[in-house]
């Protein structure tokens, strides 16, 4: 038989979904077998997206393990790198796990969201161990060496803050 794409290449091997034969350059390989382009580039199976009742699962779960991981970065801040990665596995794949490994947007989106609240408890757990309130940092915002401090404080974490946000985009895209 010869290949369908018209490469002209004798082949014994066929497509798993529509049987037409197919080569070893135009196969593309899936979870049940070798499939020719047309049948690969279908639109994605509905049963890897989550459900509405599996995505707020997911995101009560993702928010508890958050907030926890969030304080403990606000306890122990030079441990930055960790900490993060720690926030970003740790939340991710308890949601993953709680949506039953699930994928798409709704869930990217929740996890954004348990995430932004995983680092807004760990500032203001740094916030609280440092001795300021929040009406302290408020009023003197104008004053250099406050804004010395916070920005020494914050702006090597902006870098570690990224990275829980790109684990969660890989993990639910």
């Amino acid at each position: 038989m010869q290949c369908v794409c018209g490469s002209g290449i004798t082949t014994r091997l066929r497509c798993s979904r529509c049987g037409k034969p197919i080569c070893y350059e135009c196969m593309i390989e899936s979870p049940v077998g070798y499939r020719c382009r047309a049948c690969s580039s279908g639109p994605r199976v509905s049963a890897y997206r989550a459900s509405g009742p599996a995505v707020a699962k997911a995101l009560g779960a993702g928010l508890l393990v958050a907030a926890g991981i969030g304080f403990l970065w606000g306890n122990f801040p030079a441990w930055g790198f960790y900490m993060a990665l720690l926030l970003g596995f740790g939340t991710v794949e308890t949601m993953a796990r709680a949506s039953n490994y699930k994928q798409g947007n709704d869930l990217q989106l929740a996890a954004y969201g348990a995430l932004l609240i995983g680092l807004v408890v760990s500032r203001y757990t740094m916030l609280l161990d440092s001795g300021l309130t929040v009406q302290t940092v408020v009023d003197n915002l104008g004053n250099e060496g406050l804004r010395f401090v916070l920005y020494l404080r914050l702006v090597p974490d902006f870098v570690f803050m990224a990275i829980p946000f790109a684990i969660a985009y890989i993990r639910f895209r």
